[in-house]
């Protein structure tokens, strides 16, 4: 009897393993090879899931852009300050880095692809306009500007991010809750 097979989480472990070898290897680095054998299957289910390595490095990408959604909507919804729903999100332990990690080299590969770019535009879409949700809820301010000190504090979560995810041990818990408390004093809303 032929084993079945649960397509959709087949593709998901897929792209959870290419995130893995993407935050390990960076895209240039990232082989199917590679990801078949973190996935444990063959390159030929690779290939049979994704076309190319720019749908493998999108699926990545929408695998760690998930989970970043997930952590700061499971903070919010168990009443956590805006601090501590931003500090879950910054990359402070191996997920969370790794998620960071894959973020960054889909940027970097969004460059030289349009369909990566379209994606890069949506991601960046949804991230600022549920910032603005969030103070506009605390706030009284006009919708610009709350749309402004939302790009004021995600330009300010995407600067600790990077440093976080190059050198963690320079840029603690303490360290990143300090700058995020400072900026988000800094905002009207919060």
């Amino acid at each position: 009897m032929p084993k079945i097979v649960d397509h959709d989480e087949r593709r998901a472990s897929i792209a959870a393993a290419a995130a893995m070898v993407i935050a390990d290897d960076g895209v240039e680095g990232t082989t199917m090879k590679a990801i078949a054998s973190r996935a444990g299957v063959t390159t030929g289910a690779v290939t049979h899931y994704f076309a190319d390595k720019d749908q493998i490095i999108l699926a990545a990408l929408l695998h760690a852009d998930e989970a970043l959604h997930a952590r700061i909507d499971a903070s919010i919804t168990r009443g956590r300050s805006m601090v501590d729903a931003l500090l879950d999100t910054l990359p402070n332990d191996v997920a969370s880095r790794r998620d960071w990690l894959v973020w960054r080299a889909f940027e970097r590969a969004a460059v030289r692809s349009q369909p990566l770019q379209v994606q890069y535009r949506q991601s960046m879409a949804l991230w600022l306009d549920a910032a603005t949700e969030a103070i506009v809820e605390r706030a009284t301010c006009t919708p610009d500007e709350a749309r402004l000190d939302a790009e004021l504090v995600v330009a300010v979560v995407d600067s600790i991010a990077d440093a976080a995810a190059i050198d963690p041990e320079s840029w603690p818990v303490k360290r990143q809750r300090a700058l995020l408390e400072h900026c988000i004093g800094r905002v009207r809303a919060f």
